[in-house]
């Protein structure tokens, strides 16, 4: 895959009820951009506006990447792409392209896509004020031998 200067944007098709993929988007567009980002969940009517066919290329199984509306990137070089996008992170990307660690990356990629609903659901499925709510909860529960204790 060549990672090419005269990129203007790139389009990210992702799983908009998938905590992991909701989070990596909104730092992703947090980041300082080099090139234009297009950020949509595939189940949007957006999206099934500007990419008609994205549901034929599965994109419930991993994150899918459109470079320029015409280039298709799925799993780790999606991923290689959105780092590009990233003015901090070009080096990172060049470096994740290589012949020698974007096997390595493909390899992580497709671990974290077959679990990514499981991962989610663990590190990505509520927000930090739930958690923080959740934890008041467990304050105010009566706890007679103390084992409810934060100390």
């Amino acid at each position: 895959m060549k990672l090419e200067k005269n990129v203007q944007v790139i389009e990210v098709f992702y799983d908009g009820h998938c905590g992991m993929c909701s989070s990596f988007t909104e730092w992703l567009v947090k980041q300082g951009r080099a090139i234009k980002v297009d950020c949509m969940a595939y189940q949007s009517d957006k999206a099934k506006r500007v990419f008609p066919e994205i549901d034929s290329l599965k994109p419930d199984k991993e994150m899918i990447i459109r470079v320029n509306g015409e280039q298709v990137y799925r799993g780790a070089e999606g991923w290689v792409w959105c780092l590009w996008s990233c003015a901090k992170y070009r080096d990172l990307a060049k470096l994740m392209n290589s012949r020698l660690l974007l096997p390595v990356a493909k390899k992580v990629c497709l671990m974290a896509c077959m679990n990514r609903l499981k991962l989610s659901k663990l590190f990505f499925g509520k927000k930090a004020q739930e958690v923080a709510d959740e934890i008041h909860q467990l304050e105010d529960t009566d706890c007679d031998d103390g084992s409810c204790d934060l100390k």
